[in-house]
């Protein structure tokens, strides 16, 4: 399902007549908008919010033997070692950009930018190394591409909510856990949280993200400490 504001598709879902916030949600690697569009019903003050889920392209993955899937961009693997997909990337960083120009053109509401995985990953980048302007950004069993490159965070920085499982399989804990590292040190202001789980998502967490995402909406601007 093509959409103008989004050829590969895109699920909207309209907020309430109380509207306070923007959420922009990113699968991840492999799965489609809908994996994630049923956190819209998920979280209690979800009619207050205007989602949007956006597919990924269908891209060919190094890490799957070259398989065709959605893909925010390739992956060589999850340690860097291989390297990492810069051009790959910086592109959808813009694709993004202007999926996130739109929405400021059409309301004043802060914007958070997350993801699952290869999503969140995708929102880290977008937002802190792309300088793309949104609130908060929401990384969930996700880590931080390009890290090398980590710019010094601004004032107007978003907060970060940064949450892993204990048990993920896919993405090492101690890789997330030094991602969340190199952005406290780098002056990024957040909330760090684990839970007794594998590659997935539970209650608690989306509960914990959203108190934290409410928390800040209050502080009414960017970089307020949580």
């Amino acid at each position: 399902m093509a959409d103008p504001l989004w050829e590969p598709g895109l699920i909207v879902r309209e907020a309430g007549a109380d509207s306070e916030l923007t959420i922009i949600l990113l699968h991840g690697l492999g799965a489609d908008m809908q994996d994630l569009a049923g956190i819209a019903e998920a979280m209690e003050g979800s009619r207050r919010v205007r989602w949007l889920f956006p597919n990924a392209p269908v891209r060919s993955v190094t890490l799957n033997g070259g398989a065709l899937m959605r893909a925010w961009y390739d992956i060589y693997d999850f340690e860097g070692t291989a390297g990492e997909d810069g051009d790959g990337l910086t592109a959808m960083a813009g694709a993004l950009g202007a999926l996130l120009a739109a929405e400021r053109a059409r309301s004043a509401r802060p914007i958070v930018l997350g993801g699952f995985s290869q999503g969140g990953a995708m929102a880290l980048y977008t937002a802190l190394h792309a300088r793309e302007s949104v609130a908060c950004v929401l990384a969930l069993s996700a880590y931080l591409p390009r890290k090398d490159l980590l710019p010094a965070a601004a004032v107007d920085s978003p907060t970060i909510f940064m949450a892993h499982g204990t048990f993920d399989p896919i993405i090492p804990l101690d890789l997330a856990r030094h991602c969340f590292g190199l952005l406290e040190a780098r002056g990024y202001h957040g909330l760090w949280r684990e839970y007794a789980m594998g590659h997935t998502i539970v209650d608690e967490e989306l509960a914990d993200a959203e108190r934290f995402l409410w928390a800040a909406r209050a502080a009414g601007r960017h970089g307020e400490r949580t």
